[in-house]
């Protein structure tokens, strides 16, 4: 086994590991001591890696299945399981990508469980994510909302009534492949057996059972807890940080606080989903 250290990033969520190369053969021993990490502290920075596309769509094997990502011009040439995750639109003008909380592959039957990222171009200064620990927004929300949401599931869709953010124009046979799901609003997780908030903003398009009015007063409610600043945690990228998180207890986005002017590229993998348990 490959003795790394792991170092806590803050109190909420976050560890940072270091003394791995993952180019490496990483034996079982390694591979549960590293999924353990994620099961504690929900999101890792494996330090000083070196991955090209190839190495890194490797190294997500080590931990489960990566997915082949169906919307194939944002994915790397000839690898369908790594996704560019650009600052810039196909006609080269700045945004942010993915700046609204969300977890990944909500719209799927089986989301993702874990995602990986790994920075092929970082601005000079700041261009991180922002996580939210989902675990403990559910453990902390009122007892009233607790109640009113412990039956209830919300309906997902890649183009949601309610999404903010700009997403790409599936043809007809995509949509055929990405029906609306239902998920349960309170999730379990399979590894740790804790309860969390399974909610992402910007693809449910409403809850179940509710008139369109009801829902988005419960779906803000809901939002407006779960985004307080004490449920967060953001990280800086740096040089070969692979970071990897565990999209069925949190949510992410990336923020803005950088020069726009500045390229960020990062190169993203998801692994095969599993089905949502209340």
């Amino acid at each position: 086994m490959v003795e790394f250290k792991v170092r806590p990033l803050s109190d909420l969520m976050g560890a940072e590991i270091s003394g791995i190369d993952l180019r490496q053969k990483i034996d079982k021993d390694t591979t549960d001591k590293l999924l353990n990490a994620i099961k504690d502290h929900l999101v890792i920075c494996i330090k000083n890696q070196k991955l090209n596309p190839t190495e890194l769509a490797n190294v997500s094997r080590i931990f489960g299945n990566p997915k082949k990502y169906f919307v194939q011009h944002e994915t790397v040439d000839n690898i369908p399981e790594v996704i560019v995750v650009s600052n810039r639109t196909s006609d080269n003008k700045p945004r942010v990508y993915a700046s609204h909380w969300h977890t990944d592959d909500s719209y799927r039957e089986k989301p993702a469980t874990l995602t990986f990222i790994y920075p092929e171009t970082l601005p000079k200064n700041g261009g991180g994510t922002d996580f939210i620990n989902c675990y403990s927004v559910f453990q902390n929300l009122p007892e009233h909302l607790k109640g009113k949401i412990s039956n209830l599931s919300a309906i997902h869709k890649w183009q949601s009534r309610r999404n903010v953010s700009k997403v790409a124009k599936l043809s007809k046979e995509q949509e055929e492949e990405t029906p609306e799901v239902e998920h349960p609003l309170i999730r379990t997780h399979p590894m740790s057996g804790e309860k969390s908030l399974y909610i992402n903003p910007n693809r449910i398009d409403h809850i179940a059972g509710f008139n369109n009015p009801d829902s988005d007063k419960l779906l803000d409610e809901l939002y407006e807890f779960s985004f307080q600043s004490k449920f967060q945690y953001s990280h800086s990228y740096q040089e070969g940080d692979l970071v990897i998180w565990d999209n069925r207890c949190t949510m992410h986005k990336a923020n803005s606080d950088y020069d726009l002017k500045q390229l960020r590229v990062m190169h993203r993998v998801m692994l095969e989903g599993e089905k949502v348990y209340s």
